[in-house]
């Protein structure tokens, strides 16, 4: 658990950590120790531990000032429960702060939104709660820099280059791939000729085809294998009508590649690359999902291709994509690239023959974040597997009315999975249909409301949703039907759960209606929490709206 405080002023309440600043002559070790026991009454630490530094630009909403600081933060894990009174200022006193325990994930929660005031250790201080290691390497404040200590990180770059070396701008594109020659790549119509040097291949040429041939060997000589084949090389030159050569150079996929989303748009068109008029009705793309080489490869060559394309009239818009987003790498469960020299491949066919097809999609979009490099896992296509199983019982649990907290929780599943598709979180849409069915599960669901959440369901799992689809009495493919209409009048619980604590500490939960006065009288009621009151006198109770109650007891 953390402790942190809530400060209740007139702009409201904030929520962050206890802290302050360093008094003359005290060591950091020494000011935060004495800050920690005057604002929270702790007295002994058995770890105290130094996270970082980080430099800090925020408003004090207390002060009512813009704030520079160069703040450090330290984690500190308490020995025993011992306290002693509270030292707060006058101005802590008026504008009331209040300590409180709560877990790592509802401290991440709290600092992170915007009731938060750690403006100064929010990052350090989620680098932390997230079990990160090793250097921190975002922008910050220079320390152990000789004469460039306390100079921001950016302004230092520039000191530091003027002092010891020049600025220089270097350019560069990965055009290797021009340069390992294949058969099948595309051939570079220009022709060779001792006399009229390099010629280009008239346009009725064109385009040059290769060569239909049995077989086709390296020439051992480092030639394209094209050079070999005299009967395609060997050719007239389109001007003096002398012997010339082809160019056997050719051009890898990457070259038709850079356009080829032009031609889908008028693929019939023997006149031109593209009509004018449905190049401006269908471009430009409006999203690109590539893999990370895609960045210097693909996508460099498309852009420089269209720029071109641009530049002579053929397309209407400087970039050929508005979006981008990049697939991660599945690795092989060793956590390598997949390859066949590691011997680490993982068959689909394999797979989709035990588990089925579905499976195998929902897993690989549960996985976890559509751009991150994830390691396979065969033993976790099991969960995957359990779901679309759970999924196709719920057929057995459908009754003619049930509880109002199921249908909540459909149009809640409805909003979070269709925005969840468009911002390409697919693993998180799932985990929020894993939630509905086990609301389902527990209180039934309606044919309507199980008709619904098939539909959700049938982008991740296509041939099961259409199987329930037609169980459930409709005529036309589940993929043909509407998507679901969120209600959102529908998404406002009745309830909400609140954390009882005694001293900080977690003793109970309990739900009830949400703003509902009631909810430190049930709170004392609770037996859990009761057995901790009796005997003693209530001090002072915390209390934070739909969140907590805090009895603090001597």
């Amino acid at each position: 658990e953390v402790l942190m405080q809530s400060v209740t002023h007139a702009g409201g309440i904030e929520y962050g950590l206890p802290g302050g600043g360093i008094d003359d002559g005290e060591t950091e070790e020494v000011g935060v120790v004495r800050e920690v026991i005057e604002e929270t009454g702790y007295t002994n630490f058995k770890e105290i531990r130094r996270i970082g530094t980080v430099e800090a630009n925020y408003y004090n909403r207390i002060r009512k000032i813009y704030r520079q600081a160069l703040a450090t933060c330290y984690a500190l894990r308490l020995a025993n429960e011992d306290k002693q009174e509270q030292q707060l200022t006058d101005l802590e006193k008026r504008v009331r702060i209040e300590n409180f325990w709560v877990t790592k994930e509802e401290a991440l929660e709290l600092i992170s939104g915007p009731q938060s005031n750690s403006g100064e250790d929010l990052p350090l201080f989620k680098r932390y709660l997230e079990g990160k290691t090793g250097p921190y390497v975002g922008g910050g404040i220079l320390v152990n820099s000789s004469g460039f200590d306390g100079m921001n990180s950016d302004d230092a770059k520039e000191k530091i280059t003027e002092k010891f070396g020049t600025k220089k701008t270097t350019y560069k594109i990965r055009d290797w791939v021009f340069s390992r020659q294949r058969y099948w790549g595309e051939p570079i119509p220009m022709i060779h000729c001792p006399d009229c040097g390099v010629v280009p291949v008239p346009e009725k040429d064109l385009p040059v085809k290769l060569p239909e041939v049995k077989k086709y060997e390296p020439t051992g000589t480092g030639e394209s294998p094209l050079a070999a084949i005299d009967k395609w090389v060997n050719v007239k030159c389109p001007k003096c009508k002398g012997k010339a050569k082809r160019e056997t150079n050719t051009m890898p996929q990457w070259a038709g590649s850079s356009w080829y989303w032009l031609r889908y748009m008028d693929p019939k068109n023997k006149k031109v690359l593209v009509d004018k008029k449905k190049e401006k009705y269908w471009g430009p793309v409006g999203l690109y999902v590539g893999g990370a080489e895609h960045a210097t490869r693909h996508l460099i060559y498309g852009r420089f291709w269209h720029k071109f394309l641009q530049d002579t009239g053929v397309v209407s818009t400087p970039e050929p994509f508005t979006r981008l987003i990049s697939v991660g790498l599945i690795q092989a469960e060793d956590g390598r690239k997949m390859s066949k020299r590691f011997g680490n491949v993982i068959n689909p066919d394999e797979i989709i023959a035990t588990y089925g097809a579905d499976t195998l999609r929902v897993y690989e979009m549960f996985m976890g974040p559509f751009s991150d490099a994830i390691a396979w896992k065969t033993s976790s296509l099991i969960g995957a597997r359990r779901f679309i199983e759970r999924v196709w019982r719920l057929q057995e649990k459908v009754v003619t009315k049930t509880d109002e907290s199921v249908e909540r929780e459909l149009h809640k599943t409805i909003k979070k999975v269709g925005e969840d598709i468009a911002n390409f979180k697919f693993n998180t849409a799932i985990s929020q249909m894993m939630i509905f069915v086990n609301s389902a599960e527990a209180k039934g669901v309606t044919k309507k409301q199980y008709q619904s959440f098939v539909a959700l369901l049938a982008p991740f799992a296509p041939h099961v949703a259409e199987e329930l689809w037609y169980q459930l009495g409709n005529k036309k493919s589940v993929h043909l039907g509407p998507w679901p209409k969120c209600d959102s009048t529908k998404l406002v619980a009745d309830e909400t759960i609140f954390v009882v604590q005694v001293n900080g500490k977690v003793r109970s939960q309990i739900t009830l209606p949400a703003n509902s006065e009631e909810v430190v009288v049930r709170a004392a009621g609770e037996t859990t929490v009761a057995k901790w009151l009796e005997g003693k006198r209530i001090r002072k109770v915390i209390f934070v709206a739909n969140r907590l109650v805090n009895f603090v007891i001597d």
